[in-house]
């Protein structure tokens, strides 16, 4: 009973709204990464973001509906729902210390997500795809499978590379995010308190 008490708490109506609006960013930073063809995703940017303020729970359920939907059109990205929920925890467990209340501390963040990260997808490559999904990563891959590398290390070190730019800079867009928010908003979200202009002046 005290677990489903939990669960109540931490999908509240405004939590459940801020889910689509995750979603959405997750999309948008992706397609711009895509558009300007630029060597990192952003495409978990909403993710962390709702873990941030809302939990570790709900930013599980947005990554999990950002794969799903993405997946549809294609089907290559549905394995990495494990990465994206791993990040969602992730990012909510670290908010919980207020790991995000300073620009410092928010890199500090980033880096731990990019391990998280490259955890959790590294062996999806090898595994799913043979260590080439025609990303900007595969491309790095293939340059140190042609240096001698084997293919567990070479997509080990592609992955770190790709994820450390992806993952610090998709923190620092929410830190700034959250930093823009109104205390009336964050005073109504889970960890939203931390993260009051009132509570930082305090601190």
């Amino acid at each position: 009973m005290k677990m489903k008490r939990n669960y109540k708490k931490d999908f509240t109506l405004l939590a459940l709204l801020l889910i689509p609006i995750g979603v959405a960013i997750n999309f948008v930073g992706f397609q711009v990464a895509q558009v300007l063809r630029l060597p990192i995703f952003l495409d978990t940017i909403g993710t962390i973001l709702v873990g941030v303020i809302a939990g570790p729970l709900v930013a599980i359920v947005a990554a999990f509906i950002t794969n799903s939907i993405t997946a549809i059109f294609n089907p290559i990205y549905f394995p990495y729902v494990i990465t994206s929920m791993a990040i969602g925890l992730g990012a909510g467990l670290l908010s919980k210390y207020g790991m995000f209340r300073t620009i410092y501390k928010a890199i500090i963040s980033g880096l731990i997500i990019t391990a998280i990260a490259v955890i959790a997808s590294a062996p999806i490559t090898v595994l799913f795809f043979g260590g080439a999904t025609g990303n900007t990563s595969s491309a790095i891959t293939a340059t140190f499978l042609a240096m001698g590398q084997n293919i567990w290390s070479a997509v080990f070190t592609s992955t770190i590379i790709t994820e450390i730019a992806d993952k610090v800079i998709s923190v620092l867009f929410v830190y700034f995010i959250v930093k823009s928010m109104s205390d009336r908003y964050l005073s109504k979200m889970k960890y939203g308190h931390l993260y009051m202009k009132k509570s930082n002046r305090n601190k």
